[in-house]
């Protein structure tokens, strides 16, 4: 580089290019026409929430078998679908929260000695010493893991959608 005044510049690292600075073709623009119209359906509503029901049901089913990479599973299936993204970590987020969510309270609330094992973990992890607390941490733990499941899936499935 003889000029140092150039350096930051368009054009200053060609790094290769066989062209000299100037305009650069405009890539093809892909048509898009704008839809006003219901974003879906009739009946999406009533599928999307039996799928909820039966995603939390499972999963809960897998929480009290102790299948701790239930909601992970549960990610990567509805990220690999051919589904709309929105809806679909939706359904699992809201399934994780449900079936998890049942899986870990009911044995808490009802005397179970997971409760104080839910208060032993949250004061080990530095939270207050409340089943609450752990419930509601392993339940976050959860839902996080299905989340980031559900982006690897649709990331890694991106070409064949």
């Amino acid at each position: 580089m003889a000029d140092p005044r150039r350096l930051g510049k368009r054009g200053a690292y060609r790094l290769g290019e066989l062209r000299g600075p100037g305009p650069r073709p405009a890539r093809p623009r892909v048509a898009r026409t704008p839809s006003f119209g219901p974003r879906r359906p009739r009946g999406t509503v009533a599928w999307w929430l039996a799928g909820c029901v039966a995603a939390a049901a499972l999963l809960g089913l897998a929480a009290w078998l102790g299948w701790w990479f239930g909601p992970f599973a549960a990610g990567i299936i509805a990220g690999a679908g051919p589904w709309r993204a929105r809806p679909a970590l939706g359904l699992v987020v809201a399934a994780t929260a449900a079936g998890w969510g049942t899986a870990l309270w009911w044995p808490a609330l009802a005397g179970a000695p997971a409760g104080a094992t839910a208060r032993a973990v949250a004061a080990l992890a530095g939270l207050p010493p409340y089943a609450a607390v752990g419930v509601a941490g392993t339940l976050l733990l959860g839902i996080v893991q299905a989340a980031v499941a559900f982006w690897l899936a649709r990331a890694v499935t991106y070409r064949w959608r």
